[in-house]
């Protein structure tokens, strides 16, 4: 019982972050079409940024905001160098993208390491305690506020974002951005500066993910490979563009890295073999994603 309640909740806390980075890679790309490699460093900028304003003696309540921010005026610079110099150029934007956002991420996470360390930090909770409740244990599986307020988070965030693509007008121009820059523009959408709030918005998704997941887990520079590697995982399982396919595949991704490291004390030599065996068990049979529309709509148009 313990074995599975651990899983349980290992699931549902890293998981929910996963599911935070796989939205931001799916936000960006139901914009542009194209794949933003500079999400796992962003997670990167967000985690030490938030560490260097608490080591400067700033509240971790009140560094949150300021990070949220800052990351996502950092994504909206990832767009600014590294995609729309793409639209003047001759090469194709979802191939040249490949290129530079990840050199773009390669910068951020080597300035990180320049301007304040590389070495591993914990962060503080957000949430040390509701209503008197700091911690509990069930069944010898510890619980704590910094778990529930990363699942009810990230519910939240999702269905948000599930409700904005598919019932409102920010949705309805993101989508047509993604298809036809030139007919969007034409009806009245700037797509500029949709593209651009679309990278803002997945630079804020790393920020959350980055703080909430930090009590459970060290700010650490390789972060941005690990969780960003396997957030994409997560997004192109689930189904890129997606909101609901990014938490699924968060959960999906969560949970076999869990069940491998619970089952066997050399369980997480096998967690990525694992997760990479789903992944492909999952495209063989369904190329779209779990949840993705978006393949299905271009071959129907």
């Amino acid at each position: 019982m313990t074995d599975v309640l651990q899983v349980v909740v290992s699931t549902a806390t890293v998981g929910s972050a996963l599911a935070l980075v796989a939205l931001g890679f799916g936000v960006v790309f139901a914009a542009t079409g194209v794949v933003n490699f500079a999400q796992g460093p962003l997670l990167v900028v967000a985690g030490y940024g938030a560490y260097a304003l608490t080591r400067a003696g700033l509240p971790v309540v009140a560094a949150f905001p300021l990070v949220v921010v800052g990351t996502a005026a950092a994504g909206a610079v990832v767009e600014l160098v590294a995609l729309r110099p793409l639209r003047r150029g001759t090469m194709p934007a979802d191939v040249g993208a490949v290129l530079t956002t990840f050199a773009a991420g390669l910068v951020a996470v080597d300035l990180v390491r320049l301007l304040v360390d590389a070495s591993p930090h914990r962060l503080p909770p957000l949430v040390g305690s509701v209503a008197g409740w700091e911690a509990g244990r069930v069944a010898g599986v510890a619980v704590t506020p910094a778990d529930v307020l990363v699942v009810v988070v990230t519910l939240a965030v999702v269905a948000g974002a599930d409700v904005t693509q598919r019932r409102t007008a920010a949705g309805r121009a993101l989508r047509a951005v993604a298809e036809d820059r030139e007919a969007a523009a034409l009806v009245g959408v700037n797509p500029r500066a949709v593209v651009t709030v679309a990278f803002a918005a997945a630079g804020a998704l790393a920020a959350l993910a980055a703080v909430l997941l930090a009590p459970r887990s060290f700010v650490r520079l390789e972060n941005g490979l690990l969780l960003g590697l396997q957030g994409f995982v997560a997004a192109v399982l689930g189904g890129l563009g997606s909101a609901r396919g990014a938490l699924a595949g968060g959960y999906a991704v969560a949970a076999v890295s869990a069940v491998a490291r619970t089952a066997s004390p050399t369980g997480a030599r096998y967690e990525y073999l694992l997760v990479f065996l789903l992944f492909l068990a999952v495209l063989a049979v369904r190329p779209t994603g779990l949840l993705g529309e978006r393949g299905e709509r271009l071959e129907k148009a």
